[in-house]
């Protein structure tokens, strides 16, 4: 059974400051909103924990329970692989989906490369999720389609978006193992 302690005590402890903050203040108080950003300034920005519904950590056999129709491959570094093909969800089409596994952490590396006209969904949709990126290589305005950027996560995640390759990749917490295959695949063309 694996165990996702630093998840749990983040959930417990919103829960625990939502509670009081709502037990405390009417919905409408300013302190509401004073308790919510120092829980906020105390957990640090936002991590991600899955990616199409599978979350890090979990194995090769629950991907493919989830997504039936994928296939099964090797890494160039000998790590199990779980591609998808041709899939939609949330109205962002992927071309292709690959999930990485490590031998003890499941699930650490996902890559996705998607259609030009998804671009601008899946960086929203980072942005809305983890913040604003750590790094990024485009111009204040510039279109998805021409935006590069990078997100450092606190838990160790690592994401990137690729604008002009259409490539997203998230390597998990426990992906270590995986970080040659993540650098590879980002000089990659979308497939």
């Amino acid at each position: 059974m694996r165990s996702r302690p630093p998840t749990i005590v983040r959930a417990l402890f919103i829960g625990v400051a939502g509670a009081f903050a709502f037990a405390a203040c009417s919905a409408t108080s300013p302190a509401i909103v004073s308790v919510q950003k120092k829980v906020q300034g105390l957990m640090g920005p936002p991590n991600l924990t899955s990616f199409l519904d599978v979350r890090f950590g979990d194995s090769l056999y629950r991907v493919q329970n989830r997504f039936p129709n994928g296939t099964v491959e090797t890494a160039p570094y000998g790590a199990d692989t779980y591609r998808i093909d041709n899939i939609e969800v949330d109205g962002i089409r992927y071309q292709q989906v690959k999930y990485e596994f490590t031998s003890y952490s499941g699930m650490q590396l996902v890559m996705a490369w998607f259609t030009p006209e998804s671009g601008g969904t899946v960086l929203e949709k980072l942005v809305a999720a983890v913040g604003p990126p750590t790094e990024q290589n485009s111009a204040k305005g510039s279109a998805p389609s021409d935006t590069q950027a990078v997100w450092r996560l606190p838990h160790g995640e690592r994401v990137v978006y690729d604008g002009p390759k259409r490539f997203v990749a998230v390597l998990g917490p426990g992906g270590g193992p995986l970080k040659q295959d993540a650098i590879e695949n980002e000089t990659l063309d979308s497939p």
